[in-house]
């Protein structure tokens, strides 16, 4: 017991220190998003799930939660997690409808087959705290990435990041846009909406998740990419600023109910089959 906190202990000291790490301009839906689709998951979990949540991260705060679910994004630039920079998205061909595993991520390294891996070590009781702490962190931030339209976007602009745009006079990329400007604009610096979207609480019912449901989220995101994310002209205006924020708030709620599914199907009264 002394030794398990002892490293707990430790691992919440490296946890402060990459936190801190963290770069201003960071990747994906930014601490914002992540904290939403984290802490909106958590209002859809059963009690068992909702409880092993809270023995996995110390504790069911908004903080917690925060701090879990946006650490990938805090490690991803130093020497020891350079590696997982590609689980973030996935890269899927412009003349392609559907996620193909073999051409679209090899050696599994996407986001797609990471959410997969990391949520069977989630379900792995053997596995030690600070596994355990990090897979949920994976599954919690890997979930949201996915439900940004450019994570499963075009491998000839780099999800977005090789188009340039202007909104409100601020230069940027597509990708930059839909992770953090537009976001930025509509909730304020303090991050202060906290709840956009109206989850749905936990019914009682036994959910059955298959993991290959995941490559319909990615197909499904990649059809976003190609219907919504792209403006008709390199200024932005209102109105598609607009659009594009009902979609994010739609991909912030899909992501949460789907999150909370993952949780209660690896961690809860659910189940979870791999093979289906």
């Amino acid at each position: 017991m002394h030794s398990i906190q002892m490293k707990l202990k430790a691992f919440s000291i490296f946890l402060i220190c990459t936190t801190l790490l963290m770069p201003a301009d960071a990747p994906a839906w930014g601490p914002a998003g992540h904290r939403i689709v984290g802490v909106e998951a958590m209002s859809m979990l059963d009690e068992t799930a909702r409880a092993a949540v809270a023995e996995i991260l110390g504790g069911d705060s908004a903080a917690l939660i925060h701090r879990a679910c946006s650490w990938p994004d805090a490690v991803r630039e130093t020497s020891q997690w350079e590696w997982s920079a590609p689980l973030h998205y996935v890269n899927i061909p412009r003349s392609s409808r559907h996620f193909d595993r073999q051409r679209d991520c090899p050696e599994g390294m996407c986001v797609t087959d990471a959410i997969s891996r990391y949520a069977n070590e989630l379900g792995n009781p053997a596995l030690s705290p600070e596994g355990r702490w990090q897979a949920f962190a994976w599954v919690c931030h890997l979930v949201g990435d996915l439900h940004q339209p450019l994570h499963a976007g075009y491998r000839d602009d780099r999800g977005g990041n090789y188009v340039d745009i202007e909104y409100r006079g601020e230069e940027a990329n597509l990708h930059q846009f839909w992770d953090r400007v537009l976001i930025r604009s509509r909730l304020g610096a303090n991050d202060s909406w906290s709840r956009p979207c109206s989850g749905q609480s936990w019914s009682g019912s036994r959910d059955t998740l298959s993991l290959s449901e995941v490559v319909r989220w990615t197909d499904e995101s990649h059809a976003l990419a190609g219907s919504s994310a792209y403006p008709p002209a390199r200024v932005i205006d209102e109105k598609f600023a607009e659009s594009s924020w009902l979609v994010i708030r739609q991909q912030w709620q899909k992501a949460s109910r789907r999150l909370a599914r993952i949780l209660n199907a690896t961690l809860g009264e659910g189940e979870i089959n791999p093979d289906s």
